[in-house]
């Protein structure tokens, strides 16, 4: 294979990249200038060394040091008692732009396809289950608001996750919330303007 076809081919395994999108992404690269290309390919091939998993919220984070906790996590002046559930770290990154929210967040690593057969092997289910037992210990954890996209799959995610924290929390007065309705249907979190999250938070039931 080509090198032009080959590298199309890396870029259409990205998320949402079509053939056409990938075709261009290839060609546009084939007018940077060399310096750019060396300092791209530096980047992709260090990534991995330089970005850590956040031992609580499971998002994605350059650390400078040794501590196993994200800049968020590791911030004791958040509200201790409120958690909230993200598709993915752009999700969370977008809810903190909006300045409107200051509790902590776990990041779910994708959402349940419905129908899905082995819904644990789509979302961090294990994961999830050991932090929310953890905060429960700690006896701060009020309330679990679930942030994902008003769709269907959103819909099918927020079931499965209720489904899987009753049991954890029947005994504990946690209460479980989802955004409210200014997020309209169809919306993904992650292209929702600052005010429109203000009002599905003030809003979430």
């Amino acid at each position: 294979m080509q090198s032009i076809e080959k590298l199309t081919e890396y870029f259409r395994a990205l998320p949402g990249i079509g053939p056409r999108q990938a075709k261009r992404f290839v060609y546009a690269l084939l007018l940077e200038s060399e310096e750019f290309l060396n300092e791209f390919s530096d980047l992709i091939k260090v990534i991995k060394k330089q970005i850590k998993v956040c031992e609580n919220c499971r998002r994605f984070f350059n650390s400078a040091n040794a501590s196993p906790l994200c800049r968020i996590c590791g911030d004791k002046n958040r509200e201790a008692s409120v958690i909230m559930l993200v598709e993915k770290d752009i999700d969370l990154e977008n809810i903190e732009k909006s300045r409107a929210y200051n509790g902590y967040y776990f990041v779910l690593g994708g959402t349940v396809p419905i129908l899905e057969k082995n819904p644990e092997s789509k979302v961090r289910t294990r994961e999830l289950i050991y932090y929310i037992k953890r905060l429960l210990e700690s006896g701060h954890l009020k309330e679990i608001i679930l942030a994902f996209a008003v769709n269907a799959e959103g819909e099918n995610t927020s079931e499965y996750v209720q489904s899987i924290l009753r049991p954890i929390l029947e005994n504990n007065s946690v209460k479980i919330s989802t955004l409210g309705r200014g997020l309209s249907t169809g919306s993904e979190v992650e292209y929702t303007d600052s005010e429109t999250i203000k009002s599905a938070l003030k809003n979430r039931s």
